[in-house]
């Protein structure tokens, strides 16, 4: 029989197990600990041809991993199919927190002709473009592939500028079989072919003393705004101060009417001008103090061709017309809301200018050495209204599209006008031509540019070139539809 003692020291560890195993907290894992120590699967399957880094495998919790996709030669990467949102970037980061079944999408690059030299599929607008031969017969609507999706020949040559309208059918200006005089961009009759080539009806400006040139817009009335030369003798140009010898050719814009075939506005430059040369003309006076105004002698050319503008725009939220004066190296804006039937004179002089101050006398940067296409921004709206212009660059050749801020009202007093802001510009060493050329946005907010001895870029609203296509003729411009 166990004595006392024996029984008691029994108890006591018989109580200290008890307490050990019900009253001692239970120590259970660290779940956290557990996740970061597990490995998480990772699996990644290819579509197409490329090839993907990180491959297939297992991973940590929280482990960060750069995943990156490179397509191969014919292919290009379209997505990643996986991560729950669209993810189109080739390369992405992502932290590993569970596992992760991902798909790389690579597509084939479609079939490029070889006037195509720079292709990116995924951030190139996808409307075609029209293209149109600079004074040719030939115009073309061409896709970013480089097919040709239709082509338009005509039995003239053209006067520049051809749009195709919402319906379809074209407008566009033509050289007449005879001119009495003529300049680089001539043109002398506006045609309108419906969708079968068929002429519905033209309109011709050619005389002794008249010529339709370059560029024309069709305004919300349906009527047609157009660029005439406008000559005069040597005996008239020396009566309003041309100091040169010799006739000139000033500009003058017309408003005609297809329905009444009535020119129902104009605006003549000859009106607005100021020099001093002569004291005795009514025009004279102290060119810095006028910028409204237009210095008859600012720019001399034996031809007597003293202006040469190329472009037209009309802003219908101003009711202005926004001309591209070449030979002046900047842009008139004309007011277009006075009636000229019964008003001429100051009324019609400019509401403001841009681009080189130097062609009144003022201050400021000048921007522009030669410049053509005149445009706003249509489509994007966050920069609608904006205006952009190719500036040909004959100093330095090297030519630069620009885009301003416009100010929403012009200034009443020339005192107060100032360049716009520049709020995106293009340049590259490769892009130069002094003549022709010009630029457009596009609806996905990349720019289209035509340089004109070497045909079309595109670029992004960062620089990138992601679109070129090299011409074998000289081309006047490219539009993509919708165009307004």
């Amino acid at each position: 029989m166990p004595n006392l003692p024996s029984i008691c020291l029994r108890f006591l560890f018989f109580i200290y197990g008890f307490l050990l195993i019900f009253l001692t907290p239970a120590c259970k894992p660290d779940l956290d600990q557990v996740e970061q120590e597990d490995s998480l699967l990772v699996t990644i399957k290819i579509e197409g041809q490329g090839n993907v880094t990180p491959t297939s495998g297992t991973y940590k919790f929280n482990q960060s991993l750069d995943f990156s996709a490179t397509a191969a030669p014919g292919y290009y990467f379209d997505r990643w199919i996986g991560f729950g949102e669209t993810v189109e970037s080739a390369q992405y980061e992502w932290v590993v927190t569970h596992d992760l079944m991902l798909t790389a999408r690579f597509l084939p690059l479609p079939e490029l002709t070889n006037e195509v030299i720079q292709y990116d599929p995924k951030k190139i607008d996808p409307h075609p473009v029209f293209m149109i031969e600079n004074g040719g017969t030939t115009a073309y609507l061409t896709a970013k592939t480089g097919e040709r999706l239709q082509t338009w020949n005509f039995d003239s040559k053209l006067g520049n500028d051809l749009e195709m309208l919402s319906d379809g059918s074209l407008l566009g200006l033509f050289k007449p079989d005879e001119v009495s005089f003529s300049f680089g961009g001539y043109g002398g009759i506006l045609k309108k072919f419906d969708l079968e080539g068929v002429l519905v009806w033209d309109y011709e400006v050619n005389s002794k003393t008249e010529l339709l040139h370059h560029d024309f817009e069709v305004l919300p009335n349906g009527n047609m705004l157009l660029l005439v030369w406008e000559a005069f003798t040597e005996i008239e140009a020396k009566a309003i101060g041309f100091k040169g010898v010799g006739p000139i050719y000033l500009e003058k814009l017309v408003e005609w009417n297809p329905d009444t075939q009535e020119v129902v506005w104009q605006w003549r430059s000859v009106e607005h001008l100021i020099q001093e040369e002569d004291s005795t003309a009514s025009n004279f006076g102290v060119v810095a103090e006028h910028p409204e105004k237009i210095n008859l002698n600012y720019h001399e050319n034996e031809n007597g061709d003293l202006m040469h503008a190329n472009g037209l725009y009309y802003d219908p939220e101003r009711d202005v017309i926004f001309v591209s004066a070449n030979f002046y190296s900047e842009v008139w804006v004309v007011p277009h809301q006075y009636d000229t039937a019964t008003t001429t004179g100051p009324q019609g002089d400019l509401v403001f200018r841009f681009g080189n101050p130097d062609a009144y006398q003022g201050s400021g940067l000048r921007l522009f050495y030669n410049n053509h296409h005149p445009t706003l921004v249509e489509h994007d709206p966050e920069t609608k209204g904006n205006f952009l212009i190719y500036m040909n660059g004959s100093k330095e050749e090297q030519s630069v599209v620009y885009e301003f801020e416009l100010p929403q009202q012009f200034e009443s007093d020339p005192a107060d006008w100032r360049t716009p802001e520049v709020v995106w510009s293009f340049t590259n060493p490769d892009l130069f031509f002094g003549r022709i050329s010009g630029s457009f946005r596009l609806p996905n907010g990349n720019t289209l540019i035509c340089e004109g001895d070497f045909g079309y870029w595109e670029v992004t609203p960062e620089g990138e070139v992601v679109w070129k296509y090299r011409v074998e003729k000289n081309v006047w411009r490219g539009y993509v539809y919708p165009n307004k």
